[in-house]
């Protein structure tokens, strides 16, 4: 039995060899005499391919900037007022609950947040507003701020350079950021918590959010005890890390529907992608038909006809999968400027590569079904 499943796996190789060989004899004999079509459909298919990665590259990158400011903080868990989807637009909850905290969740460092948009002139004098956060453990002065390093520009600000004011408050740069990039409008400042609270005008003994960090590592019964605080004070939202920042990328999602269009863009591209290579390999099967059918009417095999066909779509898809993966980061690079927010990370990668492999196994069974249609007569003959 162990002999001839050996043998069986030894002929199924070499049938499988021997289809290669006949797809790329073919092939190579595609790209000698036809490669003008063929190099005009990888175009295309690359555009789209691009248009797509990219598309979804801004998606990705606008729930991920929607939720920067908690990101930047990394709370294992955060304390807000009932109802605060986002962290941007918070409702000022007391001091007072930190001793009942603690309570329930010991060893923990509880840290004060204030977050609102404060006046900004820069030390050239141009005017404008900064979205300022308010840090407890900050390691600033109250006479410091730190900024997302693609801000600097826009706050007509250089490192290092004095004479600039928050909220009609000195204050002087302190080192930059790569985790602040957003779309708000209004570019992120993290300043020393007493210095924020007294800028932003909260009243007394108040603040916009609670910070939860546990030092060894948050417990693993970590919701179980935010649903005894919530339990215990229903005025309070309490809600993990990863929980917060998912509901403030929901938050700019929803209210402003361009994440939605963004991605919309991308499915649509894909789409374009798959029908354009569903369109060129159905093409390469009509203008080879003739060929086609000799090699069937000549003992060619239904299986070497489809490696064929998964040669052609396969290198369309291969050279579509190149181009995105090599234009799609230079593009990001050059629109940069313009949405510093936007990067490439691998959940963009993986897309691609799905999309891909569903418009190669779409692209081979539209035309296999084409195959399908040749009458046995036309191949008798041949």
């Amino acid at each position: 039995m162990h002999a001839m499943t050996r043998a069986q796996v030894q002929s199924r190789w070499q049938q499988w060899r021997a289809d290669f060989d006949v797809a790329a004899l073919v092939f190579g004999a595609v790209l000698r005499f036809d490669g003008r079509s063929l190099w005009f459909s990888i175009a295309a298919c690359a555009i789209a391919a691009t248009v797509a990665t990219f598309q979804f590259a801004v998606f990705t990158s606008f729930l991920a900037a929607g939720a920067a400011g908690p990101r930047f903080i990394a709370a294992d868990a955060w304390i807000v007022e009932r109802g605060i989807e986002c962290f941007d637009f918070p409702t000022p909850i007391a001091e007072g609950y930190r001793g009942a905290l603690l309570a329930e969740l010991p060893g923990a460092r509880i840290d004060r947040i204030v977050i609102g948009y404060a006046g900004w002139l820069s030390p050239t004098g141009g005017r404008g507003n900064v979205a300022l956060i308010g840090v407890d453990d900050s390691g600033l002065t109250p006479r410091e701020f730190r900024a997302d390093r693609s801000d600097l520009r826009r706050l007509d600000l250089k490192q290092g350079q004095t004479g600039a004011s928050i909220g009609g408050i000195s204050v002087e740069l302190a080192g930059v950021t790569q985790a602040l990039a957003t779309f708000l409008g209004a570019p992120y400042a993290v300043m020393d918590y007493e210095a924020a609270h007294g800028i932003l005008g909260y009243p007394t003994d108040t603040a916009a959010m609670r910070a939860v960090h546990f030092p060894d590592g948050a417990p693993r019964d970590l919701k179980d005890r935010l649903k005894r605080i919530e339990a215990r004070f229903p005025e309070l939202g309490a809600r993990t890390g990863a929980q917060f920042e998912s509901s403030s990328s929901a938050y700019w999602q929803n209210k402003t529907g361009a994440g939605a269009a963004i991605l919309l863009a991308a499915a649509l591209a894909s789409l374009l992608m798959g029908l354009l290579l569903v369109n060129s390999v159905g093409r390469f099967v009509q203008r080879r038909q003739s060929d086609i059918i000799s090699m069937l009417g000549h003992g060619a095999s239904p299986s070497q006809i489809r490696a064929v066909l998964l040669a052609m779509a396969g290198f369309l898809v291969a050279a579509a999968l190149g181009a995105a993966l090599l234009m799609v980061p230079l593009m990001i690079r050059i629109a940069h400027p313009l949405l510093p927010w936007v990067h490439f990370s691998f959940a963009d990668l993986v897309f691609v590569i799905v999309v891909s492999a569903l418009c190669l196994i779409a692209s081979v069974i539209a035309a296999s079904r084409e195959l399908g249609r040749f009458p046995a007569d036309a191949i008798f003959r041949s």
